[in-house]
């Protein structure tokens, strides 16, 4: 039987990762802001997503004003039954009269025995159930985790690096890539090794080849997967993966790409004012909100 989802997901990958779930057989009933509304056919298993939850109940949104807030609860949590120790994180658009710690009281006050706001920056204890409360314009949704962590949380990270990309980041461009069995994959600045290690999870049959100024970045990739060829100088791959260091800032006529291989796709996320060398010609951008600050993902191709 079809189950609804909540999916939540970095600003500007919603499309994304809804053609990603549409393509598993997955039906998407809406797009918001950072949030998609699927009917699973099956288990949902998702890479570009920040994080799933089952939702267990619906109301209309609630509007602006903290009386409508209270009365909207009080319609949400109605048929729900309290719980032994909860968490609630809560988000919405537009602007309200309350905020997203308003919301998270209001529900776990009704929901929750004990309740663990979130109020004043302390976790909750572990084992705690986590309800995810979203007010999107339209309807306030309420969810709850099937799973212990956050599904940006990869297994596989088990070390870090400054300016290490956000994981659903990376296998949302690997996607773009269109990698294929026996492609010779090329990471020119491969940090602690997000995009390969994505990329490889999404195509094992790829042969992945990262290299990076920095010993302590090749040390941190090793680490979250010993089996792609670090530090190596691969001068003819089929595609180029790449997250240059956001700190660059350079005049239009000059890039940091001038010294890449060439490659049939170039999939790469720049920061503002960070652009390609003449080369390469921009077919598709996505623009992106991460961490407070706007990068856009770009995929090029060589020539005119």
């Amino acid at each position: 039987m079809p189950s609804d989802f909540l999916v939540r997901t970095v600003t500007g990958l919603e499309d994304l990762t809804a053609a990603e779930l549409t393509e598993a057989g997955h039906r998407v009933a809406d797009i918001t802001k950072r949030q998609l509304i699927v009917e699973a056919a099956g288990p949902l298993d998702t890479r570009l997503a920040d994080d799933v939850f089952t939702i267990r109940a619906s109301a209309a949104d609630p509007g602006h004003t903290r009386a409508g807030l209270l009365r909207a609860v009080a319609e949400l949590t109605a048929h729900l039954a309290p719980e032994p120790g909860i968490s609630v994180t809560a988000s919405f658009t537009g602007t309200r009269n309350f905020s997203r710690y308003d919301i998270e009281d209001a529900i776990g006050g009704r929901l929750g025995v004990p309740y663990f706001s979130r109020r004043h920056g302390t976790p909750p204890p572990p084992g705690t159930t986590d309800l995810r409360v979203t007010l999107d314009g339209k309807v306030m949704w309420l969810g709850v985790r099937p799973h212990q962590a956050p599904l940006h949380r990869r297994a596989w990270r088990k070390a870090t690096v400054v300016g290490s990309l956000h994981p659903p980041v990376a296998a949302a461009m690997a996607r773009l890539a269109d990698i294929r069995p026996g492609h010779v994959v090329l990471d020119p600045c491969c940090g602690a090794g997000t995009l390969l290690i994505e990329a490889r999870i999404q195509e094992p049959g790829a042969s992945y080849h990262g290299r990076d100024l920095d010993p302590k970045a090749i040390q941190a990739a090793r680490e979250n997967d010993p089996a792609i060829a670090w530090r190596t100088e691969e001068r003819n791959p089929d595609r180029i993966l790449a997250n240059p260091p956001w700190g660059v800032r350079l005049p239009a006529v000059e890039s940091f790409s001038r010294t890449w291989p060439e490659a049939a796709r170039l999939v790469a996320i720049l920061a503002e004012g960070q652009r390609l060398d003449a080369r390469w010609r921009v077919v598709q951008t996505h623009p992106l909100t991460v961490a407070g600050r706007h990068p856009r993902i770009v995929v090029a191709l060589i020539g005119k």
